[in-house]
Formats: C-alpha cells, structure tokens, sequence
C-alpha cells in the first residue's frame, strides 16, 4: 500500500504545477493500493477554497478519484501517537509530519511525494519502515 501525499495529487490534477508531468509519470507508473486520508481531503478542500472554487470538497474527492486512490480508515488517535514519536526523528513541518505519521499507522509501506523536506529525510524514512517515492 502506498500513502499519496497531497503534493502528488494537487500536481496530478493540475496542469499547470510544475510537477505535473512528474507526476503524471510517477502516479501511472505505480503498482499496488494507493491511498491517502480524510487529512488528505481537508487539505485539499482548503486549497481548493483559497483558491475560490467551487465546491472544494467535491473537487478533493474528485481529485482523489483522479489519482485512483482509496481514503484509508485512519485510526486517528494511533496516527497522533506515532507523531510523537516521530517527531524528534524526521523534524518534519506538522502537517507533513502528520501524514507520514497517519502513513506509518495504516501500515503503508511507501510515502509517494514531492515534498523536498521529506525526500531529504528518506535515509530516516527507511529507517522507520517507510520507502520515500518521487520521480526527480
């Protein structure tokens, strides 16, 4: 199972992020269950509503759907727990934190991004049981 973080998605989607045709190539090209969370969909809806779309919520479900992914059962109180101990760890920014946290609950085995400070972190990624996927 893979974990899409929201960059992924938002780059998927929209034409004209500079990662589109990154992702474009990475997303096609993977094997298996992709995934991501209902932290996945707010994030979304926020972008999609600072941005004045309409019906944000609709278009972060829609988006989803677009990157053939599933929203994962997330026991939420078990993914702030393993924030906590990650933490010291990855060093990462919360909401980053916070998805690879929720990534390592469900028990995802990828981390597919394009987050720079967590594609810095691969090393200690690994190390706690989660590959960092990317396409550079």
């Amino acid at each position: 199972m893979m974990y899409i973080d929201t960059n992924a998605v938002i780059a998927y989607v929209d034409e004209l992020d500079p990662n589109h045709d990154r992702a474009d190539d990475l997303l096609k090209s993977l094997k298996g269950n992709k995934v991501v969370s209902k932290l996945t969909l707010v994030e979304l809806t926020s972008v999609y509503s600072r941005a004045s779309l309409n019906e944000p919520l609709a278009l972060a479900l829609y988006s989803v759907k677009r990157v053939k992914a599933k929203i994962a059962d997330v026991d939420f109180n078990e993914a702030l727990t393993h924030a906590l101990k990650l933490a010291p760890l990855l060093k990462l920014k919360t909401l980053d934190l916070l998805h690879v946290a929720i990534c390592k609950a469900i028990g995802a085995k990828a981390f597919v991004t394009f987050d720079r400070d967590i594609v810095a972190k691969t090393n200690m990624m690994h190390k706690i049981g989660i590959e960092v996927v990317t396409k550079s």
